[in-house]
């Protein structure tokens, strides 16, 4: 895509966290954004008024027929990474999808789709490998089976319609409330220690969004799939020293034993029947928690797309931490600008 040519972009999904983050983006760099939303939903993180919300459902298909017909490309982020049963999964993400897909391949001018994926579609590593985008898709759980699913569905429509999908590891960054947990502990004193750790990927989610935008119309991106993450790799204890450094707090290493998040698993699993939310640790967590690599290669993308992080994971944390302190997620005494006395 030319810089500095405007373009008519559709995102589902973009008043969550990460959809917000890239439509704020492509309204910084003059695009034209319609966002399509459940009827009643609200704007979520949005606010400028140059959006145009548009009531519609990614599982009815007929909905999305108007705006697809006025977009040159669509951002498909709309979809659950917490569910009761597969079969929700496979209805949101999946479903869901191919509804997408088919508006879009009825379009006389079709537009440039771009799906969220996810590491979780490939699944863990071997021990000392790390995931290429040759990798086979190998999910270990519902939520990776289903985005494993998407990408098959990409494939399967070819070149009808030009696609592109991006694989995440764990995002987080500003507005996120899964890593949320994290910074509270650090500013309780506390740092959880599992055993054995797991090695992995994570990005910032403005590293993220900005990947997520270099692909519109970029025909090096058209029919494959990206790796995108901050560059390196930590454990879950150096992650929470980087997030208790920011905080420039002392924290106490507790070890928990893994019978302990087992039990905690079988509870939520019998709790889940007489509650209408999905449980916080599932059984598929669990086993996510037991696999001690989750590692990607970015390489693809530098080379395709020019990819390079927005910051180092060190850095991006601690402007997450002061976000987090902006907005009265994490409360206590502060000793000023974390990004400014980082260590």
């Amino acid at each position: 895509m030319p810089r500095g040519e405007p373009l008519r972009v559709t995102v589902t999904g973009g008043t969550g966290f990460i959809g917000s983050c890239v439509v704020e983006l492509l309204l910084a760099e003059g695009h034209e954004v319609s966002c399509l939303v459940l009827p009643g939903s609200g704007k979520g993180w949005l606010g400028d008024p140059k959006i145009r919300y548009v009531e519609g459902d990614i599982l009815r298909g007929e909905s999305m027929r108007p705006i697809m017909e006025e977009s040159e490309a669509v951002i498909h982020l709309a979809g659950i990474t917490r569910a009761r049963s597969e079969e929700d999964f496979v209805s949101v993400n999946v479903e869901g999808t191919r509804a997408l897909l088919d508006a879009a391949g009825r379009q006389a001018h079709r537009p440039h789709v771009i799906l969220m994926s996810s590491l979780a579609a490939v699944g863990p590593c071997t021990p000392g490998e790390t995931h290429d985008e040759d990798a086979p898709l190998r999910p270990i759980t519902a939520y990776g089976r289903s985005k494993a699913a998407l990408e098959e569905l990409a494939l399967a429509y070819g070149d009808s319609v030009p696609w592109t999908t991006i694989r995440a590891p764990g995002v987080y960054g500003p507005r996120d409330r899964d890593f949320l947990g994290f910074f509270r502990l650090a500013r309780a004193g506390l740092r959880i220690v599992t055993n054995p750790p797991s090695v992995v990927s994570l990005v910032y989610v403005k590293t993220l969004a900005r990947a997520i935008v270099s692909c519109i119309r970029n025909p090096s991106a058209y029919g494959n799939a990206f790796f995108i993450a901050d560059d390196g790799t930590c454990d879950w204890d150096q992650l929470q020293g980087m997030i208790a450094s920011s905080l420039q707090a002392k924290t106490m290493r507790i070890s928990v034993p893994a019978w302990v998040y087992s039990a905690i698993c079988v509870f939520s699993g019998f709790a889940r029947h007489f509650s209408k939310k999905p449980p916080l640790l599932s059984r598929d967590k669990l086993l996510e928690m037991r696999e001690p690599r989750w590692v990607v290669s970015t390489e693809k993308a530098k080379r395709l797309l020019g990819f390079s992080p927005l910051l180092p994971t060190s850095r991006a944390i601690a402007e997450t931490c002061d976000w987090y302190r902006e907005v009265g997620w994490i409360k206590g005494r502060w000793l000023g600008s974390s990004a400014a006395n980082r260590n």
